[in-house]
């Protein structure tokens, strides 16, 4: 069984790397970023992943992709690494928090996952 290797990114702050599976585009979601209460929160907030988590359409979201991996790690499963990408703006509210919410997925799976928060720790983008 591959190993998963997920970035979450904001492509405010650069490109995506290259993925197995297409990025991951998180920017058409409600983002948590408009809040004052949350806008200088990350994902490492329990606020901030119960707001995007709950967000309509991120759960058939991340059904989705967790049902894409798992049918391209049983077609590629001679591959050692399968890499994912979550991306928004920034980088620190929603492709980090979905970026979690789907390690913790393919974790129960029996996945080894890894999770790299890219831009999490930059400064806000201010738009």
């Amino acid at each position: 069984m591959p190993t998963i290797r997920i970035t979450a990114l904001g492509l405010g702050h650069g490109p995506a790397p290259a993925t197995d599976i297409p990025l991951i585009d998180l920017r058409p979601y409600r983002d948590p970023h408009v809040s004052p209460q949350m806008r200088e929160m990350t994902a490492r907030d329990q606020l901030v992943r119960d707001t995007v988590r709950t967000t309509p359409g991120i759960p058939q979201l991340l059904a989705a992709t967790v049902a894409e991996i798992t049918d391209y790690a049983g077609r590629h499963h001679q591959q050692d690494t399968i890499t994912a990408a979550t991306a928004c703006v920034g980088g620190k509210h929603r492709a980090a928090a979905f970026g979690m919410d789907l390690q913790e997925a393919l974790q129960v799976l029996g996945y080894t996952v890894t999770r790299h928060d890219r831009d999490i720790d930059k400064p806000v983008i201010n738009r």
